[in-house]
């Protein structure tokens, strides 16, 4: 069906069937519904369509179905900006990485998953991170990188060079048709699959992630999911044990790691221990403000050069060992993923070294002034 046959009386047929006959509701009919969704100005459906939908997805569970999620995350990215990284001057095709959460654990802690993407990039990862502004939390990752003097690039580049260690990409840059839907998805009084569809949008397509979920049960719905996209050659599914989309400093943390390679999918547990690292309270790490964020990441990636917050400003219970240390282990698994650990507490290791070494400031800094010359 080419873009012009892709209109409200078109999908109303595929609406009916998810609502009267949800159980033989078909992939091919998912992929066909979210290249409705796709078109412009809602010419393929109409907001109430797309509301209906949406309830639907949700309620007959198809909204959790791997190859429901692996479709539709694969339908959106193809009306995504076209952006890629460059090669190498070798030719070869870099492992880009991405860590990245679903959102929605009402946690509110600092942005850990941005500052390990910074610090694994100081450490030879390559690193696109895509990410958005605050929904739930105080701060996201668009917020934080602003606060940081990091334009969001609008519209997003066809090329990142080689050269950069750390890239971001803001999700409402990248995924145009998405952001159009939000009015509707902002209207309906329930999370809907595009809550989930986040971190399987990024363009660059990484082959490497570390992908935090919210709840248990979407652990192997994403491990599934990834395994679906082909896309995906390494990956570890994380949830914190207190219902963290990140891998959690205060105990055990859930782990699915996807080996796309052969297909498997292998559940363990893990615990800060595993990485040398003293367990602390969730209240530790809990974020404030991106401005306040801000200062706390300069002043961990400048090794305390640059001045905290003041304690007025930061949250009672923060403690900046406890967030330098939840740093540290997400940033160890992502290096893990990217092959450059062997093993958690050589991740710890390398993370600490690009931050003691100034490189994941370095990085930060490549990626700011790239951007700001993007934008000039």
């Amino acid at each position: 069906m080419s873009p012009l046959q892709y209109s409200p009386a078109t999908f109303k047929p595929i609406l009916e069937h998810l609502i009267t006959n949800p159980k033989t509701f078909t992939q091919e009919e998912a992929r066909l519904a979210f290249h409705h969704l796709g078109q412009d100005d809602f010419s393929g459906a109409t907001p109430v369509q797309v509301g209906a939908f949406l309830m639907a997805l949700k309620y007959s569970n198809k909204a959790h179905s791997p190859e429901i999620i692996a479709s539709a995350a694969d339908v959106m990215r193809s009306y995504a900006a076209k952006t890629e990284v460059q090669r190498d001057n070798s030719g070869q095709e870099p492992f880009v990485v991405d860590i990245v959460g679903t959102g929605g654990d009402e946690w509110n802690t600092f942005n850990v998953s941005t500052a390990a993407a910074i610090v694994a990039a100081g450490a030879g990862a390559k690193v696109c991170k895509h990410g958005s502004s605050a929904t739930v939390s105080t701060s996201g990752s668009s917020d934080l990188l602003s606060a940081l003097g990091c334009p969001l690039l609008t519209p997003t580049p066809s090329v990142i060079p080689s050269s950069l260690p750390f890239t971001f990409l803001h999700a409402a840059a990248t995924q145009p048709s998405i952001s159009r839907l939000e009015p509707v998805r902002k209207s309906l009084p329930f999370r809907t699959i595009f809550n989930v569809l986040g971190p399987l949008l990024n363009p660059t397509n990484p082959r490497g992630m570390v992908l935090g979920v919210y709840t248990k049960e979407l652990g192997p719905v994403f491990a599934h999911a990834l395994k679906e996209s082909g896309k995906v050659e390494r990956a570890l599914i994380v949830c914190g044990q207190e219902g963290l989309d990140e891998i959690s400093i205060a105990g055990s943390t859930w782990v699915w790691e996807l080996n796309g390679v052969d297909g498997s999918v292998t559940e363990s547990t893990i615990h800060p221990a595993l990485f040398g690292i003293e367990a602390r309270p969730l209240e530790t790490v809990v974020g404030s403000t991106p401005d306040v964020n801000a200062k706390v990441l300069m002043h961990l990636l400048s090794s305390g050069k640059e001045p905290l917050p003041s304690n007025d400003e930061l949250p009672p219970s923060f403690s900046m060992g406890a967030v330098q240390d939840y740093v540290l282990i997400n940033a160890a698994a992502l290096l893990k993923v990217t092959g450059l650990a062997t093993d958690w507490k050589d991740g710890v290791r390398l993370a600490r070294e690009s931050i003691d070494s100034g490189k994941a400031l370095s990085a930060l800094t490549m990626f700011r002034t790239w951007g700001q010359n993007q934008t000039a």
